[in-house]
């Protein structure tokens, strides 16, 4: 199938681009038995033909988006010669991580996979953020999976058409982009002086070493009845559970303080499997209590007052917050299985360089009946016995380690 003409910038896409952020987006499969050769080469292929595989035009008029066009080479597929031990799974995840990817210049993805020695296999799908966002590595995975990836033509876009651009969309996105970070700007002057006052400081002191080895999956009716008679959601399950869990490792349980969590808010239709970056940031705040945070209507009351925030905003930066919670929505089963019956589906973004000192980010993807956890802490140690000790205090049992 295939789409004529170009796409431009979404306000996501100028964001990362402004901002200069391009941590990859990733999804693990883990799989019962080996993935066959053929089926990894079919679905690189059908990824070749699908949204993935574009690159950047510059505009020629100022304040016009740039334009995405289909790029017709890609990364070829790596598939490891080791047998990657159990327990080395989210090791080799994080080296798949660390390829080379540009995605302005048409090489934004990579298809990886490696047989672990318990019978199992692990496929790597790795995005260039600059590229699109977690429900676009899904969208186009599903695509690929469903052998239904639209080709895109590269059309030609006019001097004219970047002229339409630039006094419509394009002065609309730009004006509202920097509206929001000067409205970040203005937001974090009260915690600015905080700090100076009272020299607290806990996201300072520069970068530190990312820990990506805490993932877990769970029965998704399981996780389910804890949120429905809590009164609130499975995200709103995950959102206490990352707040108590990194409250504990910081050793603030019971300090009192105020606790913020960073919610990307997706702006793209429940069809649309195409669209490079469609995500803003809304900022949850938990007010300061001694203790767990367990009261699940309160968090959900609280995250659709924030996440009405960002929509009527749509376009936002990346706030400080003490964490931050991303829920990918759900993978759907032609995807979940298209390498083999799938243990769990897990979707990560790993930043090298690390983040804010103190903080931890928690990934949420639904497939199926499992829905996966994943945690990643910056410059704090979170350890397996404080999440195994949350999910014990929650009365849910992991089905599946990662």
């Amino acid at each position: 199938m295939t789409t004529g003409g170009t796409q431009r910038f979404t306000g996501g896409d100028v964001l990362m681009q402004q901002l200069r952020v391009d941590p990859p987006v990733q999804l693990l499969w883990r799989v019962q038995g080996r993935t066959a050769p053929e089926v990894l080469r079919k679905i690189h292929s059908n990824l070749a033909q699908g949204p993935l595989n574009r690159r950047m035009r510059a505009p020629r008029v100022p304040l016009a988006r740039p334009v995405w066009e289909r790029h017709t080479d890609c990364r070829p597929l790596r598939v490891s010669s080791r047998t990657v031990a159990p327990e080395e799974v989210m090791d080799w995840a994080d080296a798949a991580c660390r390829v080379e990817l540009d995605a302005h210049g048409g090489y934004g993805w990579e298809l990886s996979a490696a047989h672990v020695a318990d019978g199992t296999s692990v496929v790597s799908l790795v995005g260039s953020h600059a590229l699109t966002d977690g429900q676009g590595l899904i969208g186009a995975a599903t695509l690929a999976a469903r052998e239904s990836a639209r080709q895109w033509c590269s059309g030609q876009h006019s001097l004219v058409d970047d002229l339409t651009d630039a006094v419509t969309e394009g002065l609309w996105t730009y004006s509202r982009l920097a509206l929001a970070r000067l409205y970040d700007k203005v937001a974090e002057v009260p915690a600015t002086a905080t700090r100076m006052l009272f020299g607290r400081s806990p996201q300072g002191g520069g970068a530190a070493p990312v820990r990506s080895r805490l993932a877990f999956t769970v029965s998704a009716a399981e996780a389910e009845r804890v949120a429905d008679s809590g009164g609130g959601s499975v995200t709103g399950l995950m959102l206490a559970m990352t707040a108590n869990i990194l409250r504990a490792a910081r050793g603030t349980t019971e300090a009192g303080r105020p606790f913020t969590v960073g919610l990307p808010v997706s702006f793209r239709r429940p069809d649309d499997l195409e669209s490079s970056n469609m995500v803003g940031i809304a900022t949850l705040r938990l007010d300061g209590r001694r203790g767990r945070y367990t009261d699940l209507a309160d968090i959900r009351r609280l995250s659709k007052a924030a996440y009405a925030e960002a929509v009527g905003r749509h376009l936002t930066g990346y706030p400080q917050t003490d964490a931050a919670l991303s829920n990918a929505g759900e993978m759907l089963p032609e995807a979940r299985d298209v390498f083999g019956p799938a243990l769990g589906i897990l979707f990560r973004t790993v930043s090298g360089a690390g983040g804010p000192p103190g903080r931890m980010n928690c990934f949420v993807l639904r497939a199926g009946k499992t829905v996966s956890v994943g945690f990643q802490s910056a410059g704090v140690a979170v350890g397996h016995g404080l999440v195994e000790r949350e999910l014990e205090a929650w009365g849910i049992t992991p089905t599946h380690a990662w």
